[in-house]
């Protein structure tokens, strides 16, 4: 069985809180590395290039399952009278053949959700997420990505 070069979108999967969520259709996250060019006294030129601030956000968009409590069921959002005490929860996207994580945010909130439906459709929803230092599968792992995939064909071989 040979690997894919390319990651594509059934061969990943999505944790929420250590739980599969299996209702996902669609993962969409950036990172923004907020880099701010530093200039001198009198110059039309940066002389440097700084990190301000390193933010993730994203959406993640699904459909509803019956008797699963939406958000809420899988700890995600509060029940609407505890909405001060919203919690954290972590954000995994791993490649399901390795089982490698390819994202990880030990700290991710929700920050709104939306739904839509039509009269013979299903019942979908949509959220938006921000995290808390989004590591990425060389930050988790260590490995560069030729000792990975040493590893992989290793793996694959035996």
């Amino acid at each position: 069985m040979g690997f894919s070069k390319v990651i594509k979108g059934a061969e990943i999967k999505l944790l929420i809180g250590g739980k599969v969520y299996a209702e996902v259709q669609s993962i969409s996250y950036s990172i923004n590395y907020s880099e701010t060019e530093i200039f001198g006294i009198d110059s039309i030129f940066a002389q440097e290039i700084k990190t301000d601030r390193v933010t993730c956000s994203g959406t993640i968009s699904g459909v509803r399952v019956k008797l699963t409590g939406g958000l809420q069921g899988y700890d995600l959002r509060p029940r609407i009278n505890e909405i001060l005490h919203a919690p954290y929860v972590s954000l995994e996207i791993r490649d399901r053949q390795t089982d490698t994580k390819l994202l990880w945010l030990p700290q991710m909130k929700v920050t709104s959700e939306n739904f839509s439906v039509t009269a013979k459709g299903i019942l979908k929803i949509n959220f938006s997420f921000k995290g808390i230092i989004p590591y990425g599968e060389m930050d988790i792992s260590g490995k560069t990505p030729k000792q990975t995939l040493i590893s992989l064909f290793a793996l694959n071989s035996t």
